[in-house]
C-alpha cells in the first residue's frame, strides 16, 4: 500500500491552512463593515454573544478530533490497518451522537437565549432567537464534519481535505454578502452557516471515501473499539468542554456586565490579533499529522531535530506579529471601522502581549498532543480553564476590560505555559543546549520586536497605502535586524536561497 510522504503532506497542509486563514480575514474583516451597514450595531454585538454560545456546543464533541487524526495517524505511520478501519467506525458513530446532541440541547435552550444574554429591551429578541436555532443546525454539521477531516488528515491527507474547506467558506461568504444585499438581515449569517455544515460534510465525506477505496483500506464498525475510544475520550472531555468555555466566556460575561456594545468594541479591537495567533498558530497544527506519523514509525530522533527548527521559525514569526500588532493596530481598528470601536492602546497592548502566551500554549500543546500526550494535555486544559473562568468574571465585573484582557495571560502563566514546554521537552528528550538554544532564539527576537516597536508606536498613517507602506517597512526592517543578530535566521534563509537554486549547494 502506498504511504503519502509526509514532506507533502506538511507542506500542502501549510499552504491550504495559510489560504483559509486569508478568506477567513475577507469573511472576518472585509465583510465586518458590510455587516455593520445591514445589521444595527447592538443586535450584530448581541450575534458575537449568541454566537460564543453558539461555540459552547463544541463541548459535545469530548476531543473525538485531536484523538481521531493522532491514533489514526499512528497507525497509519505503523501501517496497521485494522486499527485504521475500527477506529474509522467507532469514530464516526460517536461523531453522529455529538451532532444529535447539538441540535436537541440547542434547540431547547434558544428561547431563554435572551435572558441569558440580559438583552436590553431595545433589541429583536426573536430575530437573535431565529438566527441562533437556524445556526444551531449548521453548527451540528460542521462539527461532524470536522471528525471526518481529522480522519483524513490521519490519512496524512492536506490537499484534498484542505480544498474542500476552502471552496466551501469561499463560498459561505459570497452566500452570505448575496444575503445581505437581498434584505436578510442577521439571518444570513445563520443562512450561511447551514450551507456550510452540509457541504463540509459532503465534501470530507466523499474524499474519505475515495481514500478508503483506492488504498483497500475498508470499514468495520466495532463496538470493542467504540469502547477504547470512549475510554480515551474521557480523558479529553474534562479538558475540551472546559477549554471551550474558557475560550468563548469572555464576550457572554462582558455582554453581561458591559453591554452588547462593548463585546463589538472588543471583537473588533482584538479581530487582528485573532487572526494572528491563528496565523502563527498554524505551522504547529499543519505538522501534527506528521509527528504522529514519524512516532509510530519510531522515527523520534528526526523529529527532535525538525521540531526544534519549527520552534525557531515560529518565534521570529511570533515576535514579528506581535510587535507589528502593538505599534500598527490601532491605525488599523481606525481605518477600518472608525477610531470610537478601538479599545485603547492599554488593552491593546496586553491583548498584543497576551498572543506570545498564548502561542506557548497552543504550540507546545499543539505538538504535545501529537506525540501522544493526550491525558496530560486533557488535564491541563481543564486546570486552566479552572483558574480562567472565576478571573475574568472577576475581572470584567470589578476592572472592566482590563480585567477581560488580563485573565488569559494570568490562566496561561499559572498553568499552560510552563506545562507544555515542559512536557515538549520531556517527550522529545531535549538536551540541556536544546533548550538553552530555544529560549537564547526568543530573546534575540524578543529584544528585535522591542526595539523596533517602540519606534512605530509614533506613526500615525492617514490612509491604507500608507498603513500597508508601514507593515512592508516594519517586516524589512524586522528581517534585516534578526538576519544580523541570529545565527540559525541566518542559516534558515542560506538553505532557502540554495534550495531555490540562487547559490551553489
Amino acid at each position: 500500500m502506498y504511504i503519502r510522504s509526509r514532506k507533502k503532506t506538511t507542506t500542502w497542509n501549510l499552504f491550504i491552512r495559510y489560504g483559509s486563514i486569508l478568506l477567513a480575514i475577507v469573511s472576518g474583516v472585509i465583510m465586518v463593515p458590510l455587516y455593520l451597514k445591514f445589521i444595527p450595531t447592538d443586535v450584530y454585538g448581541a450575534w458575537l454573544a449568541s454566537g460564543n454560545v453558539l461555540i459552547w456546543f463544541s463541548f459535545f464533541d469530548p476531543g473525538l478530533t485531536v484523538v481521531l487524526q493522532q491514533r489514526i495517524g499512528s497507525a497509519y505511520g505503523k501501517r496497521d490497518y485494522q486499527t485504521i478501519r475500527e477506529l474509522l467506525g467507532g469514530g464516526l458513530f460517536i461523531a453522529g451522537v455529538i451532532s444529535i446532541s447539538i441540535i436537541a440541547i440547542g434547540f431547547i435552550i434558544a428561547p431563554y437565549l435572551p435572558l441569558f444574554l440580559s438583552l436590553p429591551p431595545g433589541i429583536d429578541k426573536s430575530l437573535i432567537v431565529q438566527a441562533f436555532s437556524i445556526a444551531v443546525i449548521g453548527t451540528s454539521l460542521t462539527v461532524f464534519s470536522f471528525s471526518i477531516s481529522a480522519i483524513n488528515q490521519g490519512f496524512q491527507s492536506s490537499l484534498g481535505f484542505g480544498l474542500t474547506n476552502f471552496i466551501v467558506t469561499a463560498l459561505m461568504t459570497v452566500l452570505t454578502a448575496v444575503l445581505l444585499y437581498k434584505g436578510f438581515g442577521l439571518l444570513a449569517i445563520a443562512i450561511a452557516s447551514i450551507f456550510g455544515g452540509v457541504f463540509y460534510t459532503l465534501g470530507q465525506g466523499t474524499y474519505l471515501i475515495w481514500r478508503l477505496t483506492d488504498e483497500k483500506i475498508g470499514f468495520k464498525f466495532s463496538f470493542n473499539n467504540i469502547s477504547a475510544l470512549t475510554k480515551l475520550l474521557s480523558y479529553t472531555f474534562l479538558g475540551r468542554v472546559s477549554g471551550i468555555l474558557a475560550n468563548n466566556v469572555d464576550l457572554f460575561v462582558v455582554s453581561r456586565f458591559l453591554g452588547p456594545e462593548t463585546v463589538t468594541i472588543l471583537s473588533l479591537t482584538r479581530k487582528a490579533p485573532d487572526y494572528s495567533k491563528e496565523f502563527v498558530n498554524q505551522p504547529s497544527v499543519a505538522f501534527m499529522p506528521a509527528i504522529s506519523h514519524l512516532t509510530g514509525s519510531g522515527e523520534i530522533d528526526k523529529a527532535r531535530k525538525v521540531l526544534i527548527r519549527l520552534i525557531h521559525m515560529l518565534l521570529w514569526i511570533l515576535c514579528l506579529t506581535v510587535g507589528g500588532l502593538i505599534a500598527l493596530n490601532d491605525d488599523f481598528v481606525r481605518l477600518w471601522v472608525g477610531p470610537y470601536l478601538f479599545a485603547g492602546k492599554t488593552i491593546n497592548l496586553i491583548i498584543c502581549v497576551s498572543l506570545i502566551f498564548t502561542f506557548t500554549a497552543n504550540c507546545f500543546g499543539n505538538i504535545c498532543m501529537a506525540l501522544g500526550n493526550i491525558k496530560g494535555n486533557s488535564l491541563a486544559g481543564l486546570v486552566q480553564s479552572l483558574v480562567f473562568i472565576p478571573l475574568v468574571i472577576f475581572g470584567t465585573k470589578y476592572f472592566g476590560l482590563l480585567g477581560t484582557v488580563l485573565a488569559p495571560s494570568v490562566a496561561i502563566l499559572a498553568v499552560s505555559a510552563w506545562y507544555y514546554s515542559r512536557t515538549f521537552s520531556r517527550l522529545l528528550k531535549l538536551s540541556v543546549q536544546d533548550r538553552k538554544n530555544i529560549m537564547y532564539e526568543g530573546f534575540l527576537a524578543l529584544a528585535v520586536m522591542v526595539s523596533l516597536t517602540l519606534g512605530f508606536s509614533w506613526c500615525y498613517p492617514e490612509n491604507w497605502f500608507r498603513f500597508f507602506a508601514l507593515v512592508a517597512v516594519f517586516c524589512f526592517l524586522y528581517s534585516c535586524l534578526i538576519y544580523l543578530v541570529s545565527m540559525n535566521f541566518r542559516c534558515e534563509i542560506k538553505g532557502v536561497i540554495q534550495k531555490l537554486r540562487i547559490l551553489p549547494t
